[in-house]
């Protein structure tokens, strides 16, 4: 057989190898190519929507959402969040927040929730506190506020702590293609919505499992919401999402003469221009991401620290030590 030729299959062929194609436009036989010219401007019909955004928004075509936080409300003397109040939620891990700050926090809190095998740590320190009083000889003083629901696929829990908690009411979610902390966020937020309650404050442990801490990470990401923000409470530290846009955060005093760390962490993908402005390593229109620059172990030059992003971020920083803070407040 012999091999195709013409026109046609010269076309075919071209297609095929994609020769002659974007550079020169194929012409009748007689009449000039005429070469392609690009439009100064044509590159910017190949920006996608999200660059285009974020181009106007980092020129302030369009102003960037503004957003305050104020973490001393959760870590100082206050320990309440919101007009309305906060959640509490006890995740399945061992509380490593001091007694002090889970008390006030409990007692402040509008919603008391624990997922499924956190009611088993929950009903440990309800028991471990009540102990210490005992031993103590301390008077009697109001109980510790009861827990509103509790949550989860049920597979954790134990029957004594089920026993326990026979009266709070139980919500079971057994899907398996979400965590409990994901599932229990499902649960609040119509609750939340209701009676207008912004902020939940998470019991954390920093020391547990890398997965089970990039899982708790990934449901900020799934709770993101204009009317939900979400904090990871460990022993020593607070952790929330800064979402696209500019971002003030006040920062207690005593932590920046103390010097804490902080940190920006671009989880899940790039952050392609980010600039702050209050720490002592500034960045200014950096892009941050794993395998490339990430901000750790920063800390502050002011008591007022912003931050301008493009995509999201982990902001992370360092809390009081609780412990010393109790006893310096038992010496004044």
């Amino acid at each position: 057989m012999t091999a195709a030729c013409g026109p046609g299959s010269a076309l075919n062929w071209m297609r095929r190898s994609g020769h002659g194609f974007g550079l020169i436009r194929v012409t009748r036989v007689g009449r000039p190519a005429r070469q392609r010219t690009t439009h100064p401007t044509t590159h910017r019909f190949l920006c996608t929507k999200t660059t285009i955004g974020f181009r106007q928004q980092m020129d302030h075509t369009i102003p960037p959402k503004e957003f305050k936080w104020t973490p001393g409300n959760l870590i100082n003397e206050h320990f309440k969040l919101g007009d309305h109040g906060h959640v509490c939620v006890v995740l399945n891990r061992q509380i490593q927040v001091p007694a002090h700050v889970v008390k006030l926090l409990w007692k402040n809190a509008a919603v008391r929730c624990a997922v499924d095998g956190g009611s088993n740590h929950w009903r440990d320190f309800v028991v471990g506190q009540a102990m210490a009083k005992k031993s103590n000889g301390s008077a009697a003083t109001t109980p510790l506020e009861p827990l509103d629901v509790i949550t989860g696929d049920f597979d954790s829990i134990t029957e004594d702590t089920v026993d326990f908690f026979k009266t709070t009411p139980k919500v079971h979610t057994p899907d398996q293609d979400a965590t409990d902390f994901t599932k229990a966020m499902a649960v609040l937020q119509p609750l939340m919505a209701k009676r207008k309650i912004q902020d939940v404050v998470v019991f954390h442990d920093t020391s547990g499992r890398l997965d089970q801490v990039m899982a708790n990470l990934n449901t900020l990401y799934k709770s993101q919401k204009d009317n939900c923000n979400v904090f990871l409470l460990s022993g020593d530290s607070v952790t929330w999402l800064l979402r696209p846009g500019k971002h003030t955060i006040q920062v207690p005093i005593d932590l920046v003469t103390s010097q804490r760390w902080c940190s920006l962490m671009p989880v899940g993908s790039s952050a392609h221009n980010v600039t702050t402005t209050g720490l002592k390593w500034n960045l200014y229109h950096a892009q941050l991401e794993f395998g490339g620059m990430v901000s750790t172990s920063n800390t502050y030059s002011t008591e007022f620290v912003q931050v301008e992003t493009d995509a999201n971020l982990i902001w992370s920083m360092g809390a009081y030590e609780f412990e010393d803070k109790v006893r310096q407040a038992a010496k004044t």
